[in-house]
C-alpha cells in the first residue's frame, strides 16, 4: 500500500477546534479558533518563544505570526500576516525562506523509493 501525501492545507483539522474539526481550515484568525500547533490543518510551524509565538507559512506562501498563550496554546484572534510595518518584517524574507526550503527537503526524503 502506498501512503499519499497531503499538505496541511488539504487536511482536515484533527484538534476538536470547535470552530474546524472535521474541515480543512483556510483562514487562520477566526476568533473561535482553538487549533493546536499539532493539528494535522496546521502547516510547518516555527514555535519561537523567543518572540512569545509561533510563525508559518500560510497556503499562498505569506508568512504569519500567532501569539502564544500558553504552552501548546495559541490567540488566532490575532494571527497577523508578517508584512511592512510588522516588527518581524526585517527577518520574514529569511524566515519565509527557510520554511520553504524545510518543506521542500521534507518532501524529498516523503517521496523516496
Amino acid at each position: 500500500m502506498y501512503h499519499v501525501y497531503r499538505s496541511a492545507y488539504d487536511r482536515a483539522c484533527d484538534c476538536h477546534c470547535p470552530t474546524h474539526h472535521g474541515q480543512p481550515r483556510f483562514a487562520y484568525n477566526d476568533p473561535g479558533c482553538h487549533c493546536l500547533a499539532t493539528c494535522a490543518s496546521q502547516p510547518m510551524t516555527v514555535l519561537a518563544p523567543q518572540i512569545g509565538g509561533a510563525l508559518f507559512l500560510n497556503y499562498h506562501g505569506t508568512l504569519w505570526f500567532v501569539p502564544g498563550l500558553q504552552p501548546g496554546h495559541w490567540d488566532w484572534r490575532y494571527a497577523t500576516p508578517v508584512d511592512l510595518g510588522h516588527p518581524l518584517a526585517d527577518a520574514a524574507d529569511l524566515i519565509e525562506q527557510l520554511l520553504r526550503d524545510t518543506h521542500e527537503g521534507l518532501l524529498l526524503l516523503i517521496h523516496r523509493v
